[in-house]
């Protein structure tokens, strides 16, 4: 413990004046936002997306339709509302006739408004490709209809999303998805937190004891992996 004490009063300096350099640099969110989160995967396997909404506005259906990249296929039955933002929520999944691109609709059961503000509204499964490669997720369009007037599309901003297929897949701690765990996930961490928008961010990287959330638990646990402790959570 003293040891751990000792190298956290040596990181949290330098985490706090990178932290406040990077900040001074980002926008935060704002509006009604949908965003698909960055992730990791290995070739010939499968890979979670994250799908969250951000919103200032309360809204009772959501609906984006996702080109799926070449190599890539849906799995099907693999999407799910995030019972942690809505525990009655319905999702209706679909590949559009004749195209590679997979339209999810989630609503509200009686069209009431959407618990909370921000957090991940669903996640599907990709099959990946058998090549490493960085390949987008760009949504062709996005709606959030507002809970007050189903005809009012309130979405403001969609933020596309990057697959990265490498050899070694997925590592956890590794929150900007360049194959290593260091200070700057811890940051990336905090302004996640923060409602701070910094790019490439892989949710279930930084998401260690997979509650679908990113909090400061995740970030203890990053600290950790970085201080080499032999799992990510203070026991």
């Amino acid at each position: 413990m003293k040891t751990l004490i000792k190298s956290l009063r040596i990181l949290l300096p330098t985490i706090c004046s990178l932290f406040w350099l990077s900040t001074a640099q980002s926008q935060t969110y704002g509006e009604n936002i949908l965003i698909i989160h960055d992730a990791v995967g290995k070739p010939d396997s499968t890979v979670v997306i994250y799908a969250e909404i951000i919103n200032d506005e309360e809204f009772a259906c959501y609906m984006f339709d996702l080109p799926i990249p070449e190599g890539f296929t849906y799995v099907t039955g693999s999407a799910a509302n995030n019972p942690g933002r809505n525990t009655i929520g319905m999702i209706n999944p679909s590949i559009l006739d004749g195209t590679n691109t997979l339209r999810i609709i989630g609503f509200h059961w009686v069209n009431g408004p959407w618990p909370g503000n921000d957090g991940v509204v669903c996640t599907f499964e990709l099959n990946t490709p058998d090549q490493t490669g960085i390949y987008q997720l760009v949504p062709d369009s996005a709606f959030i209809l507002s809970s007050s007037n189903l005809t009012d599309n309130i979405v403001s901003g969609i933020f596309d999303g990057i697959v990265y297929i490498t050899p070694e897949g997925s590592v956890s701690g590794d929150v900007n998805c360049d194959g290593v765990v260091n200070v700057v996930d811890v940051i990336k961490t905090i302004q996640y937190i923060m409602g701070i928008i910094e790019k490439p961010f892989c949710f279930a990287n930084a998401d260690l004891n997979s509650d679908i959330l990113v909090n400061m638990a995740d970030v203890v646990g990053t600290i950790n992996i970085i201080l080499d402790l032999n799992s990510g959570f203070l026991k």
